[in-house]
């Protein structure tokens, strides 16, 4: 996740394009309405991506140049994110985001995607597995917690109340940028890119394109009685250094479910995704490898 609140740090990003492969957008009608970037769209299989808290489709623009040609990549704006809707009265638990995905596959007409998601979006990832157990080839959650406590959705209830920040210009909103957690190392050609993603114009100058609404203060699920309940093969992915996935977690998992694998991606901390693309996208390879 990101914010922008923090501002004891200040940097300067450069206007540098890291993009290579520029993604189509799309927005699928209904309510609410939804944005989702799409890259390779004659590639197989289909790959359904799906970012965490805070975040939006464009965090997956570095794993997507790492990739190749050959899948079709999907990056959805979860509802309240990015340039997708949000929503009033705000409804932000993981069956509100399953029915949104189970939405973009009906419409798409997807069959048999593999769902990839990173943080909260892995959550959602494997809630969707096993709410429509028959739908995904395979499912990947990357450095999600598997268990939540007290002490976070207290944290998360907290973000809720933060107020929100209008900076003044786009070059101030980007230099007040930060992730959180704010650590690894994360190229600055992909942070400033993110930064500019991640905001948008509103009266008065720019804000980050999220619905503070969206942390509503606990996951919502069991997530693992979820993962012991699917029936397609899952891969837990930790980041090594990770402070949300424990390991001890993932052994529960694996014992609740024989189709459930874990993967640790050494050296990396939770936003993996942006600061070890080509692992991330080596994994997803692997997986289409396998399951193609």
């Amino acid at each position: 996740m990101s914010l922008t609140n923090r501002d004891t740090k200040t940097c300067a990003f450069k206007a540098v394009r890291v993009m290579s492969r520029v993604p189509l957008e799309h927005f699928l009608p209904g309510t609410p309405r939804l944005h989702y970037l799409e890259w390779n769209p004659a590639g197989a299989p289909t790959i359904v991506l799906l970012h965490g808290g805070s975040a939006n489709g464009w965090w997956w623009q570095a794993v997507a140049d790492q990739i190749g040609p050959r899948p079709r990549l999907l990056a959805l704006d979860q509802r309240g994110h990015g340039d997708s809707d949000w929503v009033a009265p705000p409804a932000y638990a993981p069956a509100d985001y399953v029915a949104d995905l189970h939405r973009l596959v009906g419409a798409l007409a997807l069959r048999a995607p593999i769902i990839v998601g990173h943080s909260q979006g892995g959550i959602n990832a494997l809630a969707y597995a096993g709410t429509h157990r028959d739908v995904a080839r395979a499912v990947v959650a990357i450095d999600s917690p598997l268990r939540s406590s007290p002490q976070r959705d207290r944290f998360l209830k907290r973000l809720r109340s933060l107020p929100t920040v209008v900076y003044a210009d786009l070059a101030t909103a980007q230099a007040r940028f930060r992730l959180m957690p704010d650590e690894g190392q994360v190229a600055g050609a992909i942070l400033a890119e993110i930064a500019t993603r991640s905001v948008r114009p509103v009266s008065g100058g720019y804000t980050l394109k999220f619905d503070r609404e969206s942390f509503w203060g606990r996951d919502g699920i069991d997530v693992l009685k979820v993962v012991a309940m699917i029936e397609v093969p899952v891969l837990l992915v930790r980041a090594e250094h990770s402070r949300l996935m424990s390991a001890q977690a993932l052994n529960e998992a694996v014992a609740s479910n024989p189709l459930v694998r874990t993967q640790v991606i050494p050296a990396a901390y939770h936003h993996v995704l942006l600061e070890q693309p080509a692992a991330v996208a080596e994994l997803i390879r692997g997986l289409i490898s396998e399951f193609a």
